[in-house]
C-alpha cells in the first residue's frame, strides 16, 4: 500500500515524534532515462545520495514531513552531475513553495 498515493515514490520507513508528527522516508522508483543537459541515454552512473526534507499537508491533523533519498547522477559524456526529478512534486518559486497535486509542499 502506497501511503501517500504517489505512484513514483516507494515509502521506505514512518515515524512518529513525541508530539505525534510524521516524518516519511521516500525513495523514487524509476531512474532517469537520460541527461537533461546532453540529452545522453546510457551512460549515467549514480553520485550520492542527497536527503531532502518537505513539509506536506497535515495528515489526521499532524504535521508531516517527507525525507526524500534524492540520488545524484553524473554523465559521462558532459560530467554534468544532477539529482533525479521528483515527478510527483513540482516546485515553482524561489521560495520553494510548490504543489503536488492539490496539496502544498514547503521545500526546507
Amino acid at each position: 500500500m502506497n501511503l501517500l498515493n504517489l505512484p513514483t515514490f516507494k515509502v521506505t520507513d514512518m515515524k512518529q515524534n513525541e508530539y505525534g508528527d510524521y516524518q516519511i522516508s521516500v525513495t523514487t522508483i524509476s531512474p532517469p532515462e537520460m541527461c537533461p543537459y546532453c540529452g545522453c541515454i546510457s551512460n549515467l552512473y549514480k553520485w550520492g545520495i542527497k536527503k531532502q526534507l518537505f513539509m506536506d499537508t497535515p495528515m489526521y491533523g499532524k504535521r508531516v514531513a517527507l525525507l526524500v533519498n534524492r540520488q545524484r547522477y553524473k554523465c559521462k559524456e558532459c560530467n554534468s552531475t544532477f539529482l533525479e526529478l521528483l515527478h510527483d512534486m513540482v516546485l515553482k518559486n524561489a521560495y520553494g513553495v510548490g504543489y503536488r497535486y492539490h496539496k502544498t509542499i514547503i521545500l526546507f
